[in-house]
């Protein structure tokens, strides 16, 4: 029987079971109704390739999609395990994972990345997203997981990191300034060097600052010069808006100038910012101003330059010229208008008109000329244009290829050279060849006649009495002379023969082509007559005439200087024999000019033996009582037998060649020392007392030292010149009055007295010799020796007399050997006389017995002069 309690506890049970049994069936029809709800949400996960898994917390069970296994490499039939997934995680990510994973699950919610090692040791990069929530069925905490395989996106992400610090570093780098602004103008990027160039507060330079705080700076200190600062600001933002490319330099007003380069950037045509890079060219533009300040040098220096010049490349292009080389070339300027100047250009311009030649193939010389000029080796040479223009023209290769090539004008150097070269071989004076010349072109001559078996003659020409007249007259008349005589030797022989002047009056002819000797002869009687004519000069006409020698080939000689020499020979000849004639040369001529050269080689043994001796003759005035004047030191040359060879004999010879400069020193060394040896025996107390006569020779009196070498003689011995008188020839004052004016002029000032000797012998100017410094003229005895009752005698000494009485001076007669010569020039008014009749030169061992003849008066003549 049932109990009502139990039966109302059945009751309640049966009733309890039923609803637990009617929720549950509710549950499974949602679930049923939900499970293909999830099986598409679960589709669509995988078809996007999200790995997706659950995990009951409670019961640590777990479910792994296929796309998670195939994420992280895992087989289907691998057991959905912690453990499973714990092996493949990266060792490092393995706590840090379990952490991050158990605080999302505390959470409700988390995400945390992880590496994967794959079977092949690959690296793979996850991200998983977690939630948790209830199963309502179990009641369960359920942790749902989505996994994305981010191994592309870190790697990406890598990649742009590191590009990122490479353009990090590039930028922070960069030798200028740089800065890049949105399209807002707002800074984004910048490095260091920007901040330095604008010399911006470095807490100004941020990420985001607006353009317009940034150029406030430099607007604030001025740099944008005196005004409105926002109004310049606005005015620089208002440009910048713009975006425009820009280029310019700034000179800030610290000195330092910057390149200021700016462009826009642009995506898919639209502007997104702007990038500015600022360069600092301070030492840059130093620089370009230093080459430009270099390179208007050089092309000034190029311009001005008197030769042309042209600059190529290591191309053969022309990039350099200037207008000197268009002139020297005759180049037209168009060519050098074209873009591209080229030395192939030139060339063919040049190989075209004919500048080279002619020419069958002109592309070939064209390409020759390039060949040539691609080798780039230093050249030099001369060339001489179609114009006759001579240019001589310099290359030199340059270090960085191509040459510089200098086109110097030398046509007139080498018309000089011609004319150097013309002068070198001819006579200055009478444009005839000289010696050197004379002998190259005889020697030639030579030669081709003996390759023809000809005959030739050789003239040596030399003008009579020339040296009286060059010495009285004056070069210049000599001059007009000698110019008129190669004209006319020039005239009369032929274009064949060869006519020189070898020195003074000396000329010498080689006649070509001769039959015989009879030619020779013929022309020599043409050219005496010819050269025998009068001379019209500035000082009338003048009277010469020639003394010819001759000699042949091949009969007396064979070489050019044999036949010169005997030529030579033969005119000496003719002199010897009173000259105006010829002579062809004799063997016998030899031995007379032997005897000359050992002459004058015995002449000069004798002066360095000191063989020479002084002699002097006595000068006494014309009066009562013949008073003794002075004593003219006359050189004498004893031979070993007691004779004396006569100084007319030694002296000509010793004027022709340096000898009688040294004689000329000799006497004067002598005289000098006589003099100091006669003061001291008190023979001459004072210079009043008497004076000596020293001769000068020409050439002593031609040179410019003259006084200083006088004076230091007698200086020497401890005297001055006061005591001596200098005899000086007619010729040798008149060779160069003006200088002869100032020697007697100096002699006079160091107290010495100066004659003329041989006065009436040569040609004197009387407005010369009225202002020359002399004291006396000394009559040549040839006019004594002719005295003679006749009145035409008498009348050219009293002539000379009373002519130096007319211009101040006094005379002295030389030569007076007779009484009646003496009283003669008595009665005529000669002031002073010498001359055998009141002594013979006497050595200076006489003098003193001399002397006191005189002052007992037995030096006088056995005649009675009138008072």
């Amino acid at each position: 029987m049932f109990d009502p309690l139990s039966a109302a506890g059945l009751l309640l049970a049966v009733i309890a079971t039923g609803g637990w049994w009617h929720e549950r069936r509710q549950r499974r029809r949602a679930e049923a109704r939900m499970l293909p709800e999830r099986q598409r949400f679960s589709e669509l996960l995988e078809r996007l390739g999200i790995g997706h898994w659950i995990r009951d917390l409670e019961t640590q069970e777990m479910w792994w999609s296929s796309s998670f296994r195939r994420q992280h490499g895992m087989a289907e039939d691998l057991p959905a395990h912690r453990r499973h997934m714990l092996d493949i995680l990266h060792p490092d990510d393995r706590a840090t994972f379990a952490e991050r994973l158990g605080a999302a699950y505390a959470q409700g919610e988390g995400e945390t990345t992880y590496r994967s090692i794959a079977d092949d040791g690959a690296v793979r990069h996850h991200v998983v997203r977690i939630a948790v929530a209830t199963d309502p069925e179990t009641g369960h905490r359920l942790a749902y997981g989505f996994n994305l395989d981010i191994t592309e996106h870190v790697q990406l992400q890598r990649t742009l990191q590191e590009r990122t610090a490479y353009l990090e570093a590039i930028v922070g780098h960069l030798p200028m300034g740089l800065s890049v602004f949105d399209d807002q103008l707002r800074l984004k990027v910048w490095n260091a060097e920007f901040t330095k160039v604008l010399d911006l507060p470095a807490d100004l330079v941020r990420e985001g600052v607006d353009f317009s705080e940034l150029i406030r700076v430099p607007a604030q200190r001025g740099e944008y010069g005196e005004g409105d600062i926002e109004a310049m600001v606005r005015q620089r933002r208002e440009l910048a808006l713009r975006f425009q490319a820009h280029r310019f330099e700034r000179t800030r007003p610290n000195g330092r100038t910057h390149l200021v380069i700016g462009e826009p950037i642009l995506h898919e045509g639209q502007v997104t910012g702007f990038v500015t890079t600022y360069t600092d060219i301070t030492e840059q533009k130093l620089e370009r101003e230093r080459l430009e300040q270099t390179s208007d040098r050089l092309r000034t220096l190029i311009e001005h330059i008197p030769a042309g010049v042209t600059m190529v490349d290591r191309q053969l292009q022309i990039v350099a010229w200037n207008d000197r080389l268009r002139e020297l070339l005759d180049i037209p300027e168009e060519l050098f208008r074209q873009p591209v100047v080229s030395l192939e250009s030139m060339f063919r311009f040049n190989v075209m008109r004919g500048e080279y030649g002619p020419c069958e193939d002109p592309e070939a010389m064209v390409q020759a000329l390039l060949d040539r000029a691609r080798d780039f080796q230093p050249h030099a040479f001369e060339r001489t244009r179609p114009n006759g223009r001579v240019l001589y023209i310099q290359g030199q290769p340059l270090a960085t290829g191509g040459f510089v090539t200098v086109y110097t004008d030398v046509t007139e150097q080498k018309h000089h050279e011609a004319e150097v070269e013309r002068l070198a071989r001819t006579d200055p004076l009478t444009g005839l060849d000289h010696r050197g010349a004379f002998t190259i072109g005889l020697r030639q001559a030579l030669a081709q006649a003996e390759r023809h078996g000809g005959q030739m003659a050789v003239l040596f020409i030399d003008m009579d009495r020339f040296k009286a007249i060059n010495d009285s007259l004056g070069h210049e008349v000599g001059d007009v002379v000698l110019i008129e005589m190669a004209r006319r030797l020039r005239e009369r022989l032929r274009q064949s023969d060869i006519v020189a002047r070898i020195g003074g009056d000396e000329f010498v002819v080689a006649l070509t082509g001769i039959e015989a000797g009879l030619d020779a002869a013929q022309v020599a009687t043409q050219l005496l007559q010819a050269l025998s004519a009068p001379y019209d000069t500035p000082r009338g006409p003048v009277h010469l005439s020639p003394s010819i020698g001759i000699a042949l080939y091949p009969q007396d000689g064979l070489e050019e200087n044999e036949l010169l020499r005997l030529a030579d020979l033969a005119m000496y000849h003719v002199k010897n024999e009173g000259g105006a004639g010829y002579r062809f040369y004799a063997p016998d001529m030899n031995e007379a000019v032997i005897r000359r050269i050992e002459f004058e080689h015995r002449l000069r043994a004798a002066l360095q033996a000191h063989q020479l001796e002084l002699h002097y003759q006595p000068i006494h005035r014309l009066s009562d009582g013949l008073p003794l004047l002075g004593f003219e030191a006359l050189l004498r040359w004893p031979q070993g037998d007691g004779r004396y060879i006569p100084p007319d004999q030694f002296i000509p010879i010793a004027e022709e060649s340096d000898l009688i400069e040294h004689l000329g020193l000799w006497v004067c060394q002598q005289v000098a020392r006589q003099s100091r040896l006669w003061r001291e025996q008190g023979l001459q107390p004072t210079t009043e007392a008497w004076r000596i006569g020293i001769n000068l020779s020409a050439r002593q009196f031609d040179r410019a030292d003259l006084v200083d070498r006088l004076a230091s003689c007698f200086a020497q011995e401890g005297l001055g010149l006061d005591g001596v008188t200098f005899e000086i020839t007619e010729g040798a004052m008149m060779r160069d009055p003006q200088r002869a004016e100032q020697q007697l002029q100096t002699l006079r000032s160091h107290g010495a007295q100066c004659a003329v000797d041989d006065f009436g012998t040569g040609y004197s100017s009387l407005s010369y010799l009225r202002h020359f410094a002399i004291d006396h003229l000394k009559i040549d005895k040839s006019f004594v020796h002719a005295l003679s009752p006749h009145p035409d005698d008498l009348a050219i000494i009293s002539a000379a007399i009373g002519l130096a009485h007319q211009l101040g001076h006094q005379t002295v007669a030389e030569g007076v050997e007779t009484v009646e010569q003496l009283a003669c020039l008595q009665r005529l008014g000669c002031d002073a006389v010498q001359g055998y009749l009141l002594s013979r030169p006497m050595q200076a061992a006489e003098v003193p017995g001399y002397l006191e003849r005189v002052a007992r008066g037995d030096h006088q003549p056995s005649v009675r002069l009138s008072a």
